[in-house]
């Protein structure tokens, strides 16, 4: 960290413990200004330039100053939009984004694009909405608006709303664990800012989000480099909003740098910034990163009370929310890092139904739709265009000379010729297309028919023979007889509903990281235990890269490891089962013991339980190996065959 960097980091935290006095120079003087205005339009004017620093004011004054230029805008008959988008942006402020977005919608009927008079009215409603959507998770929605906007700010030009609602775009993608398209986004915003001024803002949004993506993919160098370049900016431009984001994200790199004082302290002055602009946090991200600077210190009971405090206002646990997401995942970490393993199966239990709701209600199909709708209307809009250019053209080209016209008019009818021929032969590849995928599908539904029925084999069959044994077991010995046996028959069909379950969780998925299949591995474990006290089981995960697989195969790895469990479980006699997860370059999944072997693999690779586990793991694209040396226990090794 420089020199330079160090004095600003400083000034921050001094600034930050004297908000109790002050906002920022220019809040006070249009303060001033306001307060000694007496005529009642001028009053208002000056509450709307003030209003324009609704980041950097505290929301309960906000929605004062809103009610007050509402109630001048009414008395004065002006500035009735302005009045509308201070009371819009309060309302954001105050979680109530319904009402946040009744104001934007009625306001754009009357604001349109097309009139430069109303067009930065327009601009400012059309991304309220947006934050509306965004705010609510409704992530699918939000970008179909911000396509809308940055289709329209292109069209006219416009650097500032091109820079700002491309950076938007970008934290929605990084929200969706979209990494590398969250990287794109930004530095396409970057494209569009200058060294001016007015762009002061925008630039050090983008440089924190820059700062804060690279941090999280672990370039601690390239995370201070733009951090440092940030904060200046969100000096200059005096947005405490984003002053508070920027220490957030120097303070966690300060804890991957393991200086965990420092850290804290950081942290500490950006929650403060935070809390006098928005009142006391309930849910934040400042908070979360706090809890990981304590879990990093080994403070877990201090990070564990502070996520549960903020958890325990929260009465809907399957809220679709990123947020809500990223406290479960740190509460996670810290019970399974204290060896809480109770409370750490519990609060998995919640990541998994957290999870489910947050990617049914943003779906990546939709939003990769929208954003392929986006760049095709680009595209159509460069060739309507370049058909109006070609035709200004050909009209002045047309009224030079009688010759040239009648040129022009035999190219164009040999064209249309050309063209009709060229229909012919399209229609023809289209109806050859549809012909094969018609075929594609076909084989699809089958390949799909035999996947699901080895699902089936490996996983309901192996709990219907539990099931008959135990039911013949009861017949022979008499009901009275065979209370461990009527749980083990409970069991085994709770086991059925969990294999459907699990089935339907994962093909209702598009992609499916490790760490999610982790998870599901170790739930399925938990649930094991009980039923096999005598066993040991661990569970070691190596994941430097937390790769995103296919629906599919993510299901045949995970069918492949249960069925190794069940195996170990039934015909081993271990003491010890471990599973390590390791990801990197290339994927591995090992399931080892420390039973009595097998003496003859080869031989014992011909049942239907082993052949499905080798046609998975094709399927995969993945090697599956057996291992058994001198009998002394056994090791199946599952390896992605491509990086």
């Amino acid at each position: 960290m420089n020199k330079y960097a160090v004095v600003w980091l400083i000034c921050f935290i001094t600034l930050a413990s004297s908000f109790s006095v002050a906002q920022t120079a220019a809040i006070d003087s249009l303060k001033k200004e306001f307060t000694q205005q007496t005529d009642d339009a001028k009053k208002l004017a000056a509450l709307v330039s003030l209003c324009n620093y609704h980041q950097s004011i505290n929301k309960d004054s906000l929605y004062a100053y809103a009610l007050m230029a509402n109630s001048l805008s009414a008395k004065t008959k002006t500035n009735s939009t302005a009045a509308a988008i201070i009371l819009a942006n309060a309302y954001l402020r105050m979680g109530k984004t319904d009402s946040a977005l009744s104001i934007a919608e009625t306001n754009l009927t009357t604001n349109t694009v097309a009139n430069p008079a109303t067009r930065p009215f327009y601009f400012t409603l059309s991304a309220i909405k947006a934050d509306c959507f965004g705010d609510a998770a409704n992530y699918t929605d939000a970008l179909a608006q911000l396509y809308k906007i940055i289709s329209e700010a292109e069209t006219y030009n416009d650097p500032i709303v091109l820079a700002k609602n491309i950076n938007t775009i970008g934290v929605i993608q990084y929200n969706l664990d979209h990494v590398p398209e969250a990287f794109n986004w930004y530095f396409k915003g970057l494209s569009y800012t200058s060294p001016t001024p007015g762009f002061a803002a925008v630039t050090g949004a983008l440089y924190i989000n820059l700062a804060e993506t690279y941090r999280w993919v672990g370039k601690t160098d390239s995370a201070t480099y733009f951090i440092d370049k940030a904060i200046p900016l969100c000096t200059q431009s005096q947005n405490l909003f984003f002053l508070g984001n920027a220490i957030r994200v120097k303070a966690s790199i300060y804890k991957q740098q393991k200086d965990y004082a420092k850290a804290e302290e950081t942290m500490l002055a950006s929650i403060a910034i935070k809390e006098k602009l928005e009142g006391k946090l309930r849910f934040s991200n400042e908070q979360i990163a706090l809890a990981n600077i304590y879990m990093n210190a080994g403070l877990y009971d201090k990070a564990i009370a502070m996520l549960n405090r903020a958890l325990a206002e929260d009465k809907d646990e399957t809220k679709a929310d990123a947020l809500i997401i990223s406290y479960y995942s740190t509460l996670a970490k810290c019970y399974h890092q204290k060896g809480d393993t109770k409370n750490y199966t519990s609060t998995l239990e919640k990541i998994i139904g957290a999870k489910d709701a947050f990617y049914e209600a943003n779906s990546a199909q939709a939003i990769a739709e929208l954003q392929t709708k986006y760049e095709l209307q680009k595209k159509e809009k460069t060739i309507i265009q370049q058909k109006l250019n070609l035709t200004v053209k050909n009209y002045w080209l047309y009224g030079s000379a009688l010759f040239a016209a009648m040129m022009i008019i035999i190219v164009w009818l040999g064209f249309k010729n050309y063209r009709r021929k060229q229909d012919v032969k399209m229609q023809l590849a289209l109806q050859e297309e549809k012909r094969i995928a018609a075929q594609s599908v076909v084989d699809a539904e089958e390949q799909e028919r035999k996947r699901i029925a080895a699902d089936l084999h490996d996983n309901i069959g192996a709990y219907a023979s539990a099931i008959r044994a135990d039911v013949e077991k009861i017949t022979d010995n008499g009901f009275e007889k065979n209370h461990d046996s009527l749980q083990n028959l409970q069991q085994h069909s709770q086991e059925i509903i969990n294999s459907l379950r699990d089935t339907i969780w994962v093909l209702n998925k598009e992609h499916i990281t490790i760490t999610g299949i982790g998870d599901r591995i170790k739930n399925y474990i938990n649930k094991l235990q009980p039923t096999y006290s005598h066993i040991i089981f661990q569970v070691d995960e190596d994941i430097s890269n937390d790769a995103r697989l296919s629906s599919k195969h993510a299901l045949a790895i995970f069918r492949i490891v249960q069925e190794a469990i069940h195996n170990a479980l039934k015909h081993s006699n271990a003491s010890n089962l471990k599973i390590e997860i390791h990801s990197a370059a290339n994927i591995r999944f090992t399931i080892a013991d420390d039973g009595k072997g097998i003496e003859n693999i080869t031989g014992n690779a011909t049942g239907n339980g082993l052949l499905n586990m080798k046609a998975r793991a094709k399927d995969a694209g993945m090697q599956l190996e057996i291992l058994s040396p001198n009998n002394k226990g056994t090791s199946l090794v599952l390896t992605s065959t491509t990086n």
